[in-house]
């Protein structure tokens, strides 16, 4: 498969009777006027005498289409610059050929034209020129007039109307003067007569939701642009005119074999200055330079396997820099994500490696204190993350947070969790810093893990500048969504209530502040090479909060509209066990996942208290499939907010209650709660999603509610105890635990953290259900040739399984392989016999 950066031509071609069309190699043309009509057939070699056609513009600001073997170009009112019109021939074969014809209107860009729809860094539509703005409707009803209203015009209907052209659509073009650089809110009218009816842009990839726009309880929401429908507004980010612009055409990497091809166009801004200096890097290393290249074409091949950023600087010959081109790929096998493990590393909380940036806040309750945790721990925890199969890291967020206490359930904390953002692009100084962080993430990628951020949206702290600069227009009103022991309103004003008195809610209900903090995330982006983000609070903030995220990631890290294939992970974290509510905001024009709070409270009942039976487990992983669509949700069994397991299983459901927030759980010493620890990983290893492990989930560490289910992980080991550890790995890890019953735990998830690298039926393939009793579920899961049974037992007793495997997908013969233990077990006949010790767990794969 090729994934790569392409502005070029592209020819298809087939065969049934003869030579197949082919189209002569294309000169540009110019449109001196705006329109033109060329005789197709002088630009075709052909043998037959039956050929039709087809034209398609990439841009909006240009019209193409035939008539007969005639192509008709015309322009839209006020465009001008540069477009690529998609030419293909058909014989009456069916065989085909199509290729790109360059159309140059005007003289402002003429290879360095205006942009089209696949703009780097504005909406997707209307098309934006250097020069203006040119509005570009398609009616779905059958108006006499069709006007834009926004917030440019104080939402009249009757200052700008559009005109209709001769392929149907209206359009009205506004020059920088009428538009100047800005954020503007629109809609369409059409209008009959009185008779109005109002919609969105169906086209914008930009969106403004106001106050109101949807009931909070509402889980059917969507951006619907049928006239009058229920709908957020369209926004139009207006940037410099004179600003010039850098674009990818065409993104094309070939991931496995290590090649990559990119063409980029420079683009005049206004003021119509040609292009000047150019930079290319690759992973930071310059690998071109130069000046005047209105094209710009890098190929490269044989790179080595592993996470690449390709940058791309450009300025005019006035100085005036475009936005740097921002290309991540990996060069790897395919399911890159698929077969992908999470760790959440909770920094502070993780490992201590560099002393010498310990200090305290001052907060009063000790687990609520900064605790050592810091970037350069992680980054001498990457070989122990390895052996357990990890190959995404969740880091807190890195954010400066605030300094001092500040008032918490159990005393005062400090803001050692990340939640507390006081500076938008500061680094948190606790962590280790702004160059901490960079050689986090290189290191990171130096061993093929992904790194997903923690993105905190919803919220600032009260130190923000954001805050004291904005305090009226930028926040809500202040309404908390706990009041006494009433947590209400985190379920009736979602998107407005305060999460503490000092934590000021973002009003994203005003353009300026949904443009600002989208803006400030692609930032993190690019700035530090991230690979994923995990949204905070995903039903704390409007839907244009995640749409415009979505967006931006699209046209400016993916380059979707390019042909890019390689996803920019986001996972939502929306606590609640409503699937329904959960699924409002994974589509394709928002959030990739969610975290699955349904099953995860169905797994601890099938495998904490027994309350679910394993044919409600198998049930609530259908309910989810079905619900979800496909989407390649997050699971897990425990974080930051939620009780650990074995100390829910020691304490019950009293683990997660009010009265447990201050107390300290013990380790658990009974064995028995690590053997069913064991079964749950299993379970969650061996499923599609992507698994979750909470940084000490690995060995079964204690804890209650919030804060106490963040204990930091060194109190488990005499390895990480003993001062700064440098690097170490899992058996030495292993060899310092203070409980000899969390050992087993760590290396079965190892075993299987491991065996998912190497066996995609682990997460994808076909699944049947093998065996399902009370106290006893197996499943085979196959992928192509990949197969494998999985069986959990979760009684104290011993038994056997004598069953047949044919039925089920696997091979009647052979040898099978458990993952946890090396015992091998042969098949004959179709019939196998397992020996299940109680509470265990085996993977069985084919070998």
């Amino acid at each position: 498969m090729r994934r790569v950066l392409v502005l070029c031509l592209v020819i298809f071609a087939g065969g049934c009777c003869g030579d197949p069309p082919e189209w002569v190699d294309l000169a540009s043309v110019e449109l001196d006027d705006g329109t033109g009509s060329f005789n197709l057939l002088e630009w075709v070699i052909d043998d037959t005498t039956t050929l039709t056609f087809e034209a398609e513009s990439d841009d909006e600001g240009l019209i193409a289409y035939t008539e007969g073997s005639t192509l008709e170009l015309q322009a839209q009112p006020g465009w001008q610059g540069m477009a690529f019109v998609t030419l293909t021939v058909f014989d009456d074969c069916g065989q085909s050929d199509a290729t790109n014809l360059e159309v140059q209107v005007g003289d402002v860009g003429d290879d360095d034209d205006d942009d089209d729809d696949d703009d780097d860094d504005d909406t997707v539509d209307p098309f934006i020129d250097p020069c203006g703005v040119t509005f570009v409707y398609e009616p779905q009803g059958n108006p006499s007039e069709v006007a834009v209203a926004g917030d440019f015009n104080d939402w009249a209907t009757d200052t700008h109307l559009l005109e209709e052209q001769q392929d149907g659509t209206w359009t009205l073009y506004l020059d920088k003067g009428e538009l100047p650089p800005g954020l503007y809110p629109y809609k369409y009218v059409e209008m009959d007569g009185a008779v109005e009816a109002w919609t969105c842009d169906p086209k914008a990839g930009l969106i403004h939701c106001e106050e109101g726009y949807k009931a909070p309880d509402d889980t059917s929401w969507t951006q619907d642009c049928t006239p009058n429908g229920d709908s957020c507004n369209s926004l139009v980010v207006v940037r410099d005119h004179d600003q010039p612009r850098l674009v990818v055409r065409e993104l094309d990497i070939d991931a496995v074999a290590g090649a990559r091809y990119e063409d980029l166009r420079f683009r005049r801004g206004c003021a119509g200055d040609d292009a000047g200096d150019y930079t290319v890097t690759l992973d930071g290393a310059e690998i071109s330079t130069g000046s005047s290249a209105p094209e710009l074409t890098v190929e490269h091949n044989g790179l080595d396997p592993g996470r690449h950023t390709l940058r791309v600087t450009m300025a005019d010959n006035a100085g005036r820099e475009a936005d740097e081109v921002f290309v991540p790929f990996w060069v790897e096998e395919a399911d890159g994500w698929e077969r992908g493990v999470m760790y959440y590393a909770f920094i502070d909380r993780f490992v201590n490696g560099d002393t010498s940036i310990d200090t305290s806040e001052g907060a009063s309750y000790e687990l609520a204190s900064y605790m050592g945790g810091d970037f350069q721990g992680l980054i001498d925890s990457l070989d122990y993350l390895d052996d357990l199969g990890v190959n995404i890291i969740w880091i807190s967020n890195p954010q400066d947070n605030a300094e001092g206490p500040w008032d918490g359930d159990c005393g005062t904390y400090s803001g050692y969790h990340g939640y507390w953002p006081d500076d938008p692009f500061a680094v948190e100084e606790h962590y280790g810093g702004d160059q901490a962080l960079h050689d986090l993430v290189a290191a990171a990628h130096g061993r093929g893990m992904r790194v997903v951020m923690d993105w905190v949206g919803n919220h600032v702290h009260e130190d923000h500048p954001y805050y004291t600069q904005h305090p009226d227009d930028w926040f809500n009103e202040q309404i908390l969504c706990k009041i006494g022991d009433d947590y209400s309103n985190f379920d009736e004003i979602p998107e407005t209530c305060w999460f503490a008195g000092y934590l000021p809610d973002i009003k994203y209900y005003e353009a300026a502040v949904l443009d600002q903090m989208v803006e400030d995330a692609i930032w993190w982006v690019r700035t530090y090479d991230l690979d994923g983000f995990r949204v905070d609070g995903a039903k704390h903030v409007p839907h244009s909060v995640l749409w415009n995220l979505g967006t931006r990631l699209n046209q400016e890290v993916e380059h979707r509209y390019a042909g890019g294939d390689q996803d920019f992970y986001t996972v939502g974290e929306t606590f609640t066990f409503d699937r329904a509510l959960i699924k409002a905001y994974v589509n394709e024009n928002e959030l990739d996942a969610q975290f699955d709070f349904p099953l995860y409270g169905t797994i601890r009942a099938a495998f904490i208290d027994d309350t679910a039976s394993f044919a409600d487990l198998q049930a609530s992983m259908q309910a989810s499939n079905a619900e979800y669509g496909g989407a390649l949700m997050s699971t897990f069994l425990g974080n930051h907010d939620v009780s650990r397991f074995t100390s829910y299983g020691d304490a019950g459901g009293w683990a997660d209650s009010e009265e447990s927030a201050c107390v300290v759980a013990d380790v658990i010493q009974d064995a028995w709660w690590y053997d069913r620890l064991t079964l749950a990983w299993t379970y969650l290893l061996t499923q599609p999603g992507i698994p979750l492990i909470y940084y000490g989930d690995e060995i079964g560490m204690p804890g209650y509610r919030d804060p106490d289910n963040r204990h930091p992980l060194w109190w488990y080991s005499s390895t990480l105890n003993e001062g700064q550890p440098g690097a170490f790995d899992l058996q030495e890890f292993s060899d310092g635990l203070y409980n000899a019953a969390m050992a087993p735990v760590l290396w079965d998830l190892s075993a299987l953290g491991q065996a998912r690298r190497e066996h995609p039926a682990f997460y994808s393939g076909t699944e049947t259900q093998w065996w399902l009793d009370t106290d006893t579920f197996g499943y085979a899961r196959v992928e192509g040739t990949d197969q494998m049974l999985v069986i959990l037992h979760r009684g104290w007793w011993e038994t056997t399984l004598d069953n047949g495997l044919s039925f089920a997908g696997l091979d009647a013969d052979g040898t099978y392989v458990d993952v946890l233990t090396g015992e091998t077990f042969d098949a004959s006949s179709d019939f196998i016999s397992i020996f299940m010790p109680g509470n265990s767990a085996r993977v069985l794969v084919k070998q």
